[in-house]
């Protein structure tokens, strides 16, 4: 399949300026009726809503229908919408949608979601720009699920969620942070909600492991600060990769199907897990990239 789309980046060149490609024949988008122009913004990392319309500096989370964003500040969570400038803020870290547009979150070291399925008895609340839907709070990962999903972690100490991602609506990937007898160390682990099986797939010591899931959730990465330590399909296994030294941003295009990598000096572009793919080397700079439709 010929790869498609736009391909945005902040440029290295200009002084981190959000720009943008169209693919494959590196148009520019600002130029192309069907992508418009992209966000004003100057960040070298960025994040942008999933039809390209809106961009934060950073992290965010944008959910599948592109109306919502949360992000977080020092266990402060924003959730609010581009189209309003309302938005909630409240305790909680890592931010997250499922890929049905449910929302989660950490909170008490366990994985939330807002809910419209509430038992009687739910404390029920409402968000700003939608009085009509009637929500609750529910756990859908608690400490107990958290423990025995990772039984085979050799995990002594207390364990602490750093971060999640979901692959689909019951597979999440997760960073737990475990302060054991041999020192600190943080699990990368992918985890079956529903039969609260857990695969340890790397761990790490050391702080702050980030993690970045593909469109579909069929492929995900895991980095400390610009440095890409590995890319994994939905099991946790291995995927193939070009030799490509000092990755330090990694994007997939809509279908999946793509794969475009941004170093100091180049961004390329490859057939996502094949053995051998052919590289093109694209003729921009770029600190962080996103690919959209």
């Amino acid at each position: 399949p010929a790869m498609s789309g736009a391909l945005y980046y902040s440029d290295v060149t200009d002084d981190c300026r959000l720009s943008g490609l169209t693919l494959p024949d590196l148009g520019n988008p600002a130029f192309d009726p069907s992508t418009g122009a992209p966000p004003k913004l100057r960040s070298c990392r960025f994040s942008l809503s999933r039809d390209g319309q809106a961009a934060f500096p950073d992290d965010a989370e944008w959910s599948p229908q592109g109306g919502m964003y949360a992000r977080e500040d020092d266990n402060m969570i924003e959730l609010g919408s581009s189209a309003s400038q309302q938005a909630l803020h409240f305790p909680g870290s890592a931010p997250a949608f499922k890929p049905d547009g449910t929302f989660t979150y950490i909170r008490e070291n366990e994985v939330v979601e807002w809910t419209t399925s509430c038992p009687r008895g739910s404390r029920l609340f409402t968000l700003p720009g939608d009085n009509a839907t009637v929500r609750c709070r529910r756990v859908v990962l608690s400490r107990g699920d958290l423990r025995r999903a990772l039984i085979s972690a050799d995990a002594s100490g207390p364990l602490v969620l750093k971060d999640l991602k979901w692959l689909s609506d019951t597979r999440l990937i997760t960073v737990i942070g475990d302060a054991g007898v041999s020192g600190y160390r943080e699990h990368l682990s992918v985890i079956d909600r529903e039969q609260l099986i857990g695969r340890v797939v790397i761990s790490e010591f050391g702080e702050g492991l980030r993690l970045e899931a593909s469109p579909r959730g069929s492929f995900f990465t895991a980095w400390y600060g610009d440095s890409l330590v590995t890319i994994r399909d939905q099991n946790g296994d291995l995927v193939t990769l070009p030799t490509i030294p000092r990755v330090r941003a990694l994007t997939w295009s809509p279908d999946e199907r793509w794969t475009a990598v941004a170093t100091e000096h180049s961004v390329f572009v490859f057939r996502t897990n094949t053995s051998e793919p052919s590289v093109r080397r694209l003729p921009i700079v770029a600190y962080d990239l996103a690919w959209r439709p």
